[in-house]
């Protein structure tokens, strides 16, 4: 890890463009944005403009308190907490509010001090409604150029899209795209009450062949963008699928369980042991710094390149791994860091056909679950692991597109960017994808699930080993039972029907006996 002293004593274009710069931030309290904040303090900002709502009866305030006293990721926070306090300044509003629900005085501030606008707040749900997809991700990415208009000394407009948002194509090229439909008469339509029900009932429909709402209305956003590209310098970065950081600013840090980390976590803990996907495809995953790293880049960049498309895929496809090549390296830690919350010893079976899985689920989810609900009504406790297996297999449906499919993700445009920056950028703003080791990085990722995800502390790691242990001795002595009865069920079968015959095996050896007794 890079200290905050060595990282702003270099020099260089890149990170230069940051310095004493006033930065609208959206999505601040996302994965993501956690991310942005702990770089871009330490890139020496003026000014941290973070668009922060109220939630669960929180103000904005107290959520940001909550939110950098929390993270491991605010790597300097317990040292030197007004760092970045004294970077931040809090504006109430609500991405998917109609004007953002930003104050006049908090837009007069904003407009009068924004250099720099950074997009990435989204609703990541893949099974969210189409309604409040669009107001989130659509309408809301408009409110933030409508504002952007006014922002008198901006610089660059930046907007985090996903990699997918055009997943219904084999090769992703770097531009823009055609909409499936007009995002502004989506917007009209989810807007409209008197019509919710038929919309939502037409949303199946209307998002055809994309695979979900979110990588629909990404899409939708992106022309939203385009749109505005004669009025502001813009630029779009479209990551695939983010995962744990690779080592900048720690090792392994994640917040959630989506995608790829959800997978892990679900297979490690001894969840999810049936999972539908074509183990020789590409692993279309991406470390999270490196998404972080190319954001800054390609924003550095796009401003003083107003006239290029800057649309970016920031994927790995220069260095592509697949999923059998990360699960055999996963697999190197399930017996030497198990994690101390899991259910049981890590069984993790795959398929590329979707009925085995569907049947395959039953045996291996469906029937373990109903095994231990019983055990936990039997100690007086509520059963919960059916329920849990629910929200596995709505998670796992929801991945089966994603994992099945793979795609071709050019990437010269980024290529471009990563030649332009200086040589000292390439260490402290890594964003290459040739440049990761795949078997360092998740090796960090598993250790950074068990620690961070999890919230498994390290001193526990001695008992979940012996845990471990039991589990697996008992996992195949049960498995041996399980075998075994299945075998005596066979030949009792097979002896019934006449296929196996043991009439005389007992006399024949009685006579082979006597008959030796005589020689």
């Amino acid at each position: 890890m890079v200290s905050l002293e060595e990282f702003r004593a270099y020099r260089s274009p890149l990170k230069d463009f940051y310095d004493g710069k006033y930065v609208l931030l959206t999505g601040g309290s996302g994965f993501v944005g956690k991310l942005l904040i702990e770089k871009l303090i330490k890139c020496n900002v003026a000014e941290i403009l973070l668009i922060l709502r109220r939630k669960k009866g929180l103000s904005p305030t107290e959520r940001l308190e909550q939110l950098l006293g929390k993270e491991a990721v605010f790597v300097n926070y317990e040292k030197d907490p007004q760092l970045y306090l004294s970077k931040i300044r809090l504006i109430e509003g609500d991405i998917s509010e109609v004007g953002v629900g930003i104050s006049n005085d908090d837009l007069a501030y904003i407009y009068e001090r924004t250099n720099i606008i950074v997009h990435a707040a989204a609703d990541v749900r893949f099974d969210e409604s189409l309604k409040e997809s669009i107001q989130t991700n659509v309408r809301g990415t408009q409110e933030m150029l409508k504002i952007a208009e006014n922002c008198r000394q901006l610089e660059i407009f930046t907007y985090i899209s996903t990699a997918f948002s055009h997943c219904v194509l084999g090769v992703i090229e770097e531009k823009f795209y055609d909409p499936p439909l007009d995002p502004s008469v989506l917007i009209k339509a989810s807007e409209s009450e008197n019509d919710a029900d038929v919309f939502e009932q037409l949303s199946k429909k209307l998002i055809e062949p994309w695979p979900n709402t979110y990588a629909f209305t990404k899409s939708l956003s992106e022309e939203m963008v385009r749109r505005y590209k004669a009025k502001l310098p813009v630029a779009i970065i479209r990551p695939s699928i983010i995962t744990t950081t690779m080592e900048d600013p720690i090792a392994g840090w994640t917040d959630n369980l989506y995608g790829f980390n959800g997978v892990v976590c679900g297979a490690a803990t001894g969840v999810l042991r049936i999972f539908h996907i074509h183990m020789d495809y590409k692993a279309s995953i991406v470390p999270a710094d490196t998404v972080i790293n190319a954001t800054l880049a390609v924003t550095w960049y796009a401003a003083s390149h107003r006239e290029e498309d800057n649309v970016y895929n920031c994927t790995t496809d220069d260095n592509p791994v697949s999923w059998r090549e990360t699960q055999h390296q996963l697999e190197h830690w399930k017996d030497r860091i198990p994690f101390d919350k899991s259910l049981w010893i890590t069984t993790y079976n795959t398929t590329r056909f979707k009925l085995v899985a569907d049947v395959l689920s039953i045996l291996y989810h469906v029937l373990p679950a109903l095994f231990f609900d019983a055990l936990l009504q039997l100690g007086g406790q509520k059963p919960r692991v059916l329920k849990l297996y629910r929200k596995v297999h709505r998670f796992s449906a929801v991945l089966r597109f994603f994992t099945n499919n793979q795609w071709c993700f050019r990437t010269a445009r980024m290529r471009r960017v990563l030649d332009a920056m200086a040589a000292d950028d390439q260490q402290y703003f890594p964003c290459d994808a040739k440049a990761i080791q795949w078997n360092s990085f998740l090796d960090h990722q598993i250790k950074g699930l068990r620690q961070y995800l999890m919230r498994d502390p390290w001193s526990t790691l001695e008992k979940s080993v012996r845990r471990h242990r039991l589990r697996t001795f008992a996992h195949w002595c049960l498995l041996a039972v399980l075998y075994g009865g299945m075998l005596y069920l066979v030949v009792k079968v097979l002896h019934a029907y006449g296929y196996i015959d043991f009439t005389g095996l007992h006399e024949s050896n009685l006579e082979e006996c006597l008959a030796a007794e005589a020689i």
